[in-house]
């Protein structure tokens, strides 16, 4: 995988949350039609936990870093909302914040942002997680921002009443923003988007080219996971072999898969994995609170080279998924451990 234009082999990163320190309380940034930060106090203390988790990321060796969504609340989950759920709806035009409880039983605490009109861009999004790590690190970063599909079909639509249409206007919106970013010197997005393990249809990946249109040399990895919400799976059946023939014309540069909570039994699916891609599979497990070891991360990765799956340059070493809901002793722990895992194999390849 190419970073900076150097070739590295093995690269390693996570995906996005993190968990926040006890002092960073409550919400960081305004919504649509509000200053940019809550206070300037928020902003000091948000920027100040940006950079320790920026830190934590930096000792443990990975090699593009991510935003750690300190702006997101990981501590209160499944009361009134999931913040991943509500980011992008609470800052762009054409959504109200508070709609009917979410239907799915175990959602049901979850409200729903109602679309009411046609969704526009009207200012950044992503601006203050922008400057905080650009002052937290000079090392590539990449700011995750939850996908158009998956958010189309978990808000209240009562304007376009067509999935499809409201994530094509979504995805139009988020271009915007990320062409913004990148002018402003971003890198790299993580697209969190598990809506291919519910359902393979293929508008999916249009919303997600739109996302990307005319950002080729921006480095872009998709994540997908089987749900992780207070740390619980959603779905429990394998997919893997249900969605791989959806990728081959995903413009992205990267697709990373939850594995290590399923130790790897899907590994027979990822052959079908598209040759001009990056596979990123997760060597920690973010369900299991114990920490692995060095050694436990390193055989993780040999079993998948040693499958013949995907040469070390194209495969993509991260968590199963975020470590927002752990403790930060324990996802330090685990980071930690990839990295030293990544380092073991890389000395014998």
């Amino acid at each position: 995988m190419k970073i900076r234009g150097e070739e590295v082999r093995l690269p390693c990163s996570m995906i996005g949350g993190y968990p926040r320190p006890h002092w960073l309380q409550g919400r960081v940034f305004g919504s649509l039609y509000e200053p940019l930060y809550t206070s300037m106090e928020m902003r000091v203390a948000y920027e100040d936990a940006v950079r320790l988790a920026a830190q934590d990321q930096e000792r443990a060796g990975l090699d593009i870093l991510a935003d750690a969504q300190q702006y997101f609340p990981w501590g209160v989950p499944a009361f009134q909302l999931e913040p991943i759920f509500h980011y992008n709806t609470e800052m762009l035009q054409g959504f109200r914040p508070w709609g009917p409880p979410n239907s799915i039983k175990k959602y049901e605490k979850f409200y729903m942002a109602e679309c009411v009109e046609k969704i526009q861009w009207v200012r950044p999004i992503f601006e203050g997680a922008l400057v905080a790590m650009q002052e937290a690190t000079t090392k590539p970063f990449k700011i995750s921002c939850f996908g158009p599909a998956q958010n189309s079909v978990i808000v209240s639509d009562r304007y376009y009443n067509d999935n499809k249409a409201l994530a094509m206007d979504l995805a139009a919106a988020l271009n915007q923003e990320l062409k913004y970013l990148k002018e402003r010197g971003l890198e790299a997005i993580q697209i969190i988007d598990v809506l291919p393990t519910y359902t393979q249809d293929t508008w999916q990946i249009e919303a997600v080219n739109r996302m990307l249109e005319g950002l080729d040399d921006f480095i872009s990895i998709w994540h997908i996971c089987y749900g992780s919400v207070d740390g619980q799976t959603d779905v429990w059946e394998d997919k893997a072999a249900e969605m791989m023939p959806m990728f081959a014309d995903a413009h992205v540069t990267a697709i990373h898969f939850e594995s290590s909570t399923r130790n790897f039994r899907e590994l027979a699916a990822y052959r079908e994995f598209p040759r001009d891609k990056v596979l990123g599979l997760g060597f920690i497990d973010v369900k299991d609170p114990n920490v692995e070891t060095p050694e436990e991360v390193a055989t993780r990765i040999r079993r998948v080279l040693d499958a013949g799956i995907v040469p070390p340059e194209r495969l993509l070493v991260m968590p199963d998924c975020g470590l927002g809901y752990m403790s930060r002793s324990v996802a330090a722990g685990k980071l930690k451990a990839m990295g030293a895992g990544v380092r073991m194999v890389r000395e014998k390849l």
